[in-house]
């Protein structure tokens, strides 16, 4: 035996070449071991062994169809006669599957090894289907195959050491699946395929990913649930089966007279004839026999407290279909038959079917196929997603939401601003505004509500031009003055906005409503005398009522904190419109030095449009 490695993953091993007159045994045995990083390229055939091979252990027969050989002490070929035409249809198969292989047609070339694998297990048909099972994604198969592959045959350092890294890896991509609970004798089926009775006997191994469990045993309501796993964790899954409350009976006879296996939903249940109970409602029945013989699946109505009675004709079926919808627990229908949620794999007659699947939310997919004779075929139906539906429309809710941020206003506004010029210094208008909110918002993430809140805001004067009229002069007085501006009220108005996104939700709002507050002026100031001298003016102090409305745009990106709760920043613009201006109250009188009493001009403290920009940060609370 020729052995040619390199660095990498297993490679599939394909047969050496021997003379046409003498395909013997030792000729499905020679084989070329070539491990290759990339995966499964092919290699050539080695040169025709000069001598016979030793002798190539049988392996039990496949549990199921694509999965592993089931467990067990392997078999000398010489305790288990294989005649030579099963060995020569291996090969044929064997070949077949090469060929596929360099096509990289996976699922075909895994069907051609496993059926070589079961007239006559080789080591190069394990191997080769365990690498096809790998590139399918049937990661759990693929292990199961591999360790197959290492127990039951003799094979050289290097092609152990390749598949040894082989199963290191398929280790972490693979997880665990713990039924509990369940009763003795139930049957489980994993994602579409039987996979023993509860409680199992070895741990049910899966391929990473979400699968459909679904646990059955006569007389009791199955358990069904879906599960995601991830490689190298073990899901517990609780299958506490309730007795039957309200169901019917069913009757399956083979019209033949023919003793073959019943399947309810996927799971065998007994062998022809059959009666059993059953919940209430449609379910699906097919038969299955030895080799190809079997019936396409059928509906059976089980209604309450009735007998339903099926007349099956078992034939051969000679095409067979697996069909993986996404999402994962869609329901597959086969000629207008439910047969079942998640992954189905069965047997069908050669011709055409129609293939539907169909879930909540998504929009049902139709595909027609038609299967040549011998044909297996692999079906992917990924569903989009249908918008409109209800189950993707969140139900309406109650919002309450608390907000703090910073006023900043480049001014108040006013007559008062008006003077400031040459010589005159304005500070920038700061302030802090607090706002509740209470709201009812749609599922589509409009909505409505209603704002309550305090603001306030201080701005600074110093050295603006002024006057001061003195009581009974009848010119006024030239000088400077200097406000201090502080801003208080209380806003109450309606909302309008527009909610949206999951993790990093957003909103967009708006508010309008009216301000309702005081601002108080604190002035001093320098004016000179008709008699020509300065003097400055004691601090004086107004109070003045203003009544604005308002308009609050607001802009904000948050973050989810578990299903209710939501932080997120902000930034809002305040715009004030005046409705009643605050303006200074000239009654006051001030002492004017030798001029004797004065007052100041009623000029208007704010302006009758003002801009604030307010940054802040926000907490949500949805009921």
């Amino acid at each position: 035996m020729d052995l040619r490695t390199r660095r990498g993953g297993s490679r599939p091993l394909s047969l050496a070449r021997r003379p046409r007159a003498a395909p013997r045994l030792r000729a499905l045995s020679a084989a070329v071991a070539v491990a290759v990083a990339a995966g499964p390229a092919l290699a050539q055939p080695a040169p025709p062994a000069k001598e016979a091979a030793a002798p190539v252990k049988e392996a039990a027969t496949p549990a199921r169809e694509g999965a592993a050989p089931a467990t067990g002490a392997a078999v000398p070929a010489e305790e288990a006669p294989v005649s030579e035409t099963d060995r020569q249809v291996a090969r044929l198969h064997f070949e077949k599957g090469l060929t596929l292989l360099r096509e990289e047609a996976w699922g075909p070339a895994l069907a051609e090894f496993l059926l070589s694998r079961k007239l006559f297990p080789t080591r190069v048909a394990t191997n080769n289907a365990a690498i096809a099972l790998r590139k399918l994604q049937r990661y759990d198969e693929a292990l199961e195959m591999f360790e197959t592959f290492l127990r039951d045959f003799t094979m050289s350092a290097a092609e152990r050491a390749a598949a040894q890294r082989e199963i290191a890896e398929l280790r972490a991509l693979v997880g665990t699946l713990d039924i509990t609970n369940a009763e003795p004798g139930a049957s489980i089926v994993v994602s579409g395929e039987e996979r023993g009775q509860y409680p199992p006997v070895k741990p049910i191994r899966v391929a990473a990913g979400p699968h459909v469990v679904r646990v059955f045993k006569e007389g009791y309501e199955p358990v069904e649930t879906r599960v995601d796993v991830a490689g190298g964790q073990t899901v517990t899954v609780n299958a506490k089966l309730r007795r039957l409350t309200r169901s019917g009976r069913l009757r399956v006879v083979e019209r033949a007279g023919k003793t073959v296996d019943v399947l309810v939903d996927n799971v065998v249940v007994g062998q022809t004839p059959w009666i059993g109970a059953l919940s209430v409602g449609d379910h699906m029945v097919a038969l299955r026999g030895a080799g190809k013989l079997g019936t396409q699946p059928t509906a059976a109505p089980v209604k309450p407290q009735e007998l339903t009675t099926l007349s099956l004709l078992a034939e051969d079926l000679d095409a067979s279909l697996r069909v993986d919808p996404t999402p994962p627990g869609a329901s597959v229908w086969i000629n207008s038959v439910n047969v079942g949620n998640g992954v189905w794999l069965g047997r069908l007659r050669a011709g055409t079917h129609r293939v539907e699947v169909k879930a909540d939310g998504f929009v049902t997919g139709t595909r027609t196929v038609t299967l040549q004779k011998g044909q297996r075929q692999s079906l992917d139906m990924r569903l989009e997603r249908d918008e409109d539906a209800d189950i993707w429309r969140k139900p309406p809710k109650i919002t309450l939401d608390v907000s703090a941020s910073f006023l900043l206003a480049p001014t108040l506004g006013g007559e008062i601003t008006d003077g400031c010029d040459a010589g005159c210094s304005i500070s920038l208008g700061l302030g802090g505004l607090g706002m509740i909110h209470g709201g009812y918002e749609l599922g589509s993430g409009i909505g409505v509500g209603i704002e309550l809140g305090g603001l306030f805001a201080a701005q600074k004067l110093d050295g603006r031009s002024a006057t001061l009229r003195p009581v009974g002069y009848r010119d006024p007085l030239d000088g400077t003055a200097s406000d201090t501006l502080r801003l208080g009220g209380f806003l109450a108005g309606a909302t309008f906005g527009y909610h949206f996104g999951e993790d990093l939700p957003a909103l967009l709002r708006l508010g309008a409503g009216v301000l309702v507050g005081e601002v108080r002026d604190e002035r001093t100031g320098r004016f000179r005398t008709t008699g020509g001298e300065w003097f400055n003016t004691f601090p004086v102090v107004d109070f003045a009522s203003a009544t604005y409305f308002y308009a609050d745009p607001e802009a904000r990106l948050g973050l989810r904190l578990g299903e209710r709760w939501e932080v997120s920043g902000s930034l809002k613009l305040l715009l004030l419109i005046g409705l009643s201006k605050p303006k200074w109250d000239r009654t006051i009188e001030l002492a004017a030095a030798s001029d004797g009493i004065a007052t100041y001009d009623a000029e208007s403290l704010m302006g009758d449009f003002i801009l604030m920009i307010s940054p802040g940060a926000n907490l949500r609370y949805q009921f």
